[in-house]
């Protein structure tokens, strides 16, 4: 779902009363003292905005976690009279209000609002507006009573398209309005502000959205026509993001409704409209999900060919093409296609595209790469056993900024205990050696030699021995809960053999140069993490809240020796050569996945290192967030405080 761009206006503290006296105190009787004065009054400034940013940031952490629904409270304790009580009070809550209409936490944003006037504060006419509104709808008993009221709050000048959209989420998601009521409403807020259609493509995107949806495709088609003329009337191009937005609505409806897809890009074409990233996506997801794999990646080609500034791959596009490769891998008797991408070449063109936009800075911000694309990648790579792959997926992390966590370790190892089990409830072939045969005689920090397992596996006792009871995880979920003794002691080896107090990776294999590796070193140096334990895995102990970021160097040493494991088990008589055959395979890894990267400017890269904190670890919920930045998800750090 495509969300609008609601940006956070400045607010100027000139217009609100305090609820009683603040002991701030300002000599006027010299220059020289009032200049001391500002000073001091500036610098208690300066530390109230970061408390308040702190605060922020401690709240959008604390709505990834599963005490989600503890924010109000959470909010309303940092906000009391006893911990905050200072003249900046009334900006921390103007701030606050915002941005729980801005995450749609509507009842919040009530409560604040209400907290704000009872304490004395005049509101600021931009939140006035936009409360009055959302208290308005919250308080009616029927909801056909609002539209008069509202028709009035519309006339307000300070109230905007952003101001509508948080009111038109709120009426559908929380009051579950009509969606005709709803569309009534957007007909009558843009009569009464005269909104010229053109200028807002995302608001008509969301009525495109709700009432396709809602089985109203006829009025979503006299949306879009309205929208059309406006932008011809208004002499301006067209965006292609409201017919993308009622494409991929009607195919989550009804995908097999492959006429009316027809018909709408018919439409586009005859309006010389040229589609977008989300129409190519829409049409690749869909191929994918009826089951024509090649003519996703035959849309995919096409796509490549047509690449330009404006029409790039997104991350979209890639998880979109590695769930393509992951369900023709699940099918027994799947038909090689000729035109089907292998999951390390997804991942190649992925990294190329990034660096296209970022004009080959690895640090820099793309809508190719996101958090959420790299753990579909490790997942894909997961699924089909490709170690290497993985390896390679997890090493590239630091360089461009992200960082593993706690469900990469998860998924890592709930697979290698799937396998594990897996191979102890099969019968044994003559001769044959198995993955889990090498990883449960493998000791942890040791100096592994593939001609001495053979042997060492023929005189002594694995270190963990697995069980062939129970039931076998099929798919790449966590851990569901406690662990069975056999099966926790199988984890606890497998985290051993990462090796977790062993910082140095210089025992890894080369996968991308040495210079980008020194980068990205200094990169974590400024990076707190740490590495998960059993308590953490299994759900028994929460994470420490510094980001979610777990170090990826014992991850990636455990996937490094899955990998020589697998190696070993395809041929495990005794080879001179292994060490020149491992070179020669991790080299050619590296050649299909990384493309050539330069060291990145050392004044760029600390430019952008010091946004670094902000970028998401895995799973990247936060990627989701990037895609809707538009709509108000990103945090802002400046404005609000006045002169």
């Amino acid at each position: 779902m495509r969300i609008p761009h609601l940006r956070v206006s400045k607010v100027s503290p000139a217009c609100h009363i305090l609820a009683r006296p603040l002991t701030l105190t300002r000599k006027c009787s010299t220059s020289s003292g009032k200049s001391g004065v500002d000073s001091s009054v500036h610098a208690e400034r300066r530390t109230h905005r970061a408390q308040t940013n702190n605060l922020l940031l401690a709240a959008d952490r604390l709505l990834e976690s599963k005490h989600a629904h503890t924010i109000q409270s959470y909010i309303l304790n940092k906000i009391s009279a006893d911990k905050f009580y200072n003249s900046y009070r009334w900006v921390a809550f103007a701030r606050l209000i915002r941005f729980a209409l801005s995450r749609h936490l509507f009842s919040v944003a009530i409560v604040l609002y209400d907290r704000l006037v009872s304490e004395g504060f005049v509101p600021s006419s931009s939140i006035r507006a936009r409360m009055s509104a959302v208290k308005i709808v919250d308080s009616s008993k029927d909801i056909e009573d609002v539209i008069e009221p509202l028709t009035q709050v519309f006339a307000d000048e300070s109230y905007d398209t952003t101001a509508f959209m948080q009111l038109f989420y709120f009426m559908l998601s929380v009051k579950k309005a009509p969606v005709a009521v709803v569309d009534n409403l957007t007909r009558i807020y843009t009569t009464v502000k005269k909104v010229e259609l053109c200028s807002c493509p995302d608001l008509i995107d969301e009525v495109v959205r709700v009432n396709t949806q809602a089985g109203r495709l006829g009025v979503a088609e006299r949306w879009l026509r309205a929208y059309e003329e406006s932008c011809q009337s208004g002499n301006v191009g067209t965006d292609a993001s409201p017919h993308a937005a009622l494409l991929d609505t009607l195919m989550r409806v009804d995908p097999k409704n492959v006429s009316a897809l027809q018909a709408i890009l018919e439409k586009m074409r005859a309006a010389g409209i040229p589609p977008n990233i989300s129409i190519f996506n829409t049409l690749i997801s869909v191929n994918v999900k009826q089951g024509r794999f090649r003519e996703a990646f035959e849309l995919y080609h096409v796509l490549v060919t047509q690449r330009s500034e404006q029409l790039v791959p997104s991350d979209v596009t890639f998880k979109i093409l590695l769930r393509a490769t992951r369900l023709l891998g699940r099918k027994r008797r799947a038909v090689r296609l000729l035109n089907v991408m292998e999951p390390r070449q997804i991942f190649r063109e992925m990294v190329e595209c990034h660096l296209q936009q970022t004009g080959g800075q690895p640090l820099g911000r793309s809508s190719s790469m996101s958090a959420s694309a790299l753990q579909m990648a490790l997942r894909t790579l997961i699924a089909r056993s490709d170690y290497l792959g993985a390896l390679v997926v997890v090493r590239v992390l630091d360089v461009f900024g992200f960082s593993a966590d706690l469900q990469s370790y998860r998924i890592v190892l709930a697979h290698l205990l799937s396998r594990i089990k897996r191979e102890a409830k099969r019968a044994r072939r003559p001769g044959e050696c198995r993955l889990a045969d090498f990883l449960m005689h493998l000791r942890p920090n040791e100096n592994l030699d593939l001609n001495d397992m053979t042997s060492r596996m023929q005189n002594n006792q694995p270190t963990a021995q697995p069980s062939s009871q129970g039931p076998i995880s099929t798919d790449l979920r966590p851990f569901p809960g406690r662990l069975e003794g056999s099966s926790r002691e199988v984890v606890s080896h497998l985290l051993g053999l990462g090796e977790p107090d062993r910082h140095s990776d210089e025992d890894l294999f080369e996968v991308i140069p040495l210079a980008i590796i020194h980068s990205s070193d200094q990169t974590r140096r400024h990076r707190r993490m740490y590495v998960p334990t059993m308590a953490l895995l299994c759900g028994e102990s929460d994470a420490p809240r510094i980001h979610n970021r777990c170090s990826s160097i014992p991850l990636a040493r455990l996937l490094q020796k899955s990998f020589l494991g697998t190696l070993w088990a395809s041929s495990p008589s005794f080879n001179p050569r292994w060490h020149s055959l491992v070179q020669k395979v991790v080299g050619d890894a590296t050649k299909s996945m990384v493309p050539p990267m330069q060291v990145a400017d050392p004044v760029k890269a600390a430019e952008l290192r010091k946004h670094l904190d902000r970028k998401p670890g895995m799973p990247f919920i936060q990627s989701r967030k990037r895609r809707s930045a538009r709509a108000g998800w990103e945090i802002e750090f400046v404005g609000d405080d006045g002169p």
